[in-house]
């Protein structure tokens, strides 16, 4: 892939943020090519004992209402309760009751803590949450979720317990906006994206990938490597360091074939041709496979963990929806100028696509431009459900 940006203005960036004192650690590459695994349906809990307690931490596809919703469908029935995102529907499945949100939050900002409550997810949370964010000081932070839920449960888990953490994708995201507005080469862009850079890589790393050809592509591939190193030391510190025994890690599906991707790569396609969007595209791609390589590297070999392939079943999804029940896997459900407190499915029903019937978006796979929609969220805990039974897990 040719080089998107000049090299020497990502440099002088660089020399900036190490002045500064904001460079971190280093990084490595990797692949991620498993096969999908078959489809099949969420199904109810055949496991003996009791129903474990269920606690999850991650982002807003764990997040079961910190800010008073759901990322997706909401249900005008019902707007409290809502359609119920993945781990929801696990917990359920596994006879361990409902879900409610440990934080809560009217403004983002300022955010109470709810007793008893397990799913420390928010939307909007990164393994690497910047100082702007509130660092690890923030539930943005996921380190932040999982050491509250340690406290939580008196300092240690307990046998049984089950754990669910997903993150990654945020960071992909913020990672290739990122880099994607520093390709036009302005001081401030180049600024940015060195400064993200050194949240994880040291500037000698930088340096070097820099000097290779496309080289800001090449750091950003190191990035979600040491991200993925992140990950696992934050999980492995606060899940199976304190007693977890049972600890679930999805890891990160593939972006490009979001609707918010799908988008940015026609924007560059059409603004600097076909082959930039492309590129754009595959770039994406292997960051992902990376950070999911590493990832699936550092659990490797312990039965205490298992890793869901979401990207894996994702892209099985995609490329084959009637398999899963789904009719539309490249557009979003809810309008584009609309936030989800305003995509409900009353006003889904209300205004169909042309040619469609109320309801149609209940077979559709994503909710917003980056969001699952309902029946997303259905077949993404079918993905974990099986991954709890390969463990033997249920």
């Amino acid at each position: 892939m040719a080089s998107m940006f000049p090299r020497q203005a990502l440099m002088a960036a660089l020399a900036a943020v190490a002045l500064a004192g904001l460079a971190g650690c280093g990084g490595g590459s990797g692949s991620d090519n498993k096969p999908a695994p078959s489809p099949s349906p969420s199904q109810p809990s055949a496991q003996a004992g009791p129903p474990p307690r269920v606690f999850v931490a991650g982002d807003s596809l764990a997040d079961v209402g910190t800010l008073g919703l759901k990322a997706t469908v909401q249900s005008a029935a019902n707007p409290q309760a809502g359609y119920p995102v993945y781990p929801e529907i696990v917990s359920r499945d596994l006879g361990a009751g409902s879900l409610c949100n440990y934080f809560s939050s009217s403004d983002g900002l300022v955010f109470t803590t709810h007793a008893g409550c397990t799913d420390f997810a928010v939307g909007g949370a990164q393994v690497v949450s910047s100082v702007s964010r509130g660092g690890s000081s923030l539930p943005y932070s996921v380190q932040y979720q999982l050491e509250h839920a340690v406290a939580a449960n008196g300092g240690a888990w307990k046998a049984g317990d089950l754990v669910i953490v997903d993150a990654g994708a945020n960071d992909a995201l913020g990672l290739a906006t990122t880099y994607r507005d520093a390709r036009a080469g302005s001081t401030s862009s180049q600024a940015i994206y060195a400064a993200l850079l050194a949240q994880q890589l040291s500037a000698s790393t930088i340096q070097q990938a820099l000097a290779q050809p496309d080289g800001g592509s090449v750091a950003a591939r190191l990035y979600m490597q040491q991200v993925a190193r992140t990950l696992w030391t934050t999980v492995k510190a606060n899940t199976l360091d304190k007693g977890a025994t049972r600890v679930v890690l999805l890891n990160v599906p593939d972006l490009t074939l979001t609707p918010k991707f799908r988008t940015i790569a026609n924007e560059i396609a059409a603004a600097e041709g076909a082959a930039a969007g492309a590129a754009f595209q595959s770039a994406l791609r292997q960051w992902v496979a990376t950070f999911n390589t590493e990832l699936a590297t550092q659990a490797a070999g312990d039965a205490r963990v298992a890793l869901v392939p979401y990207f894996d079943d994702f892209t099985a999804e995609v490329a084959n929806p009637a398999a899963f029940g789904l009719t539309n896997v490249t557009g979003a459900s809810c309008p584009p100028a609309g936030d989800f407190q305003a995509c409900t499915d009353a006003a889904l029903d209300a205004s169909p696509p042309a040619g469609l019937a109320p309801g149609w978006w209940k077979t559709w796979l994503f909710s917003n431009e980056f969001h699952p929609s309902p029946r997303g969220h259905e077949v993404l805990a079918a993905s974990v459900e099986r991954a709890l039974a390969r463990a033997g897990w249920r």
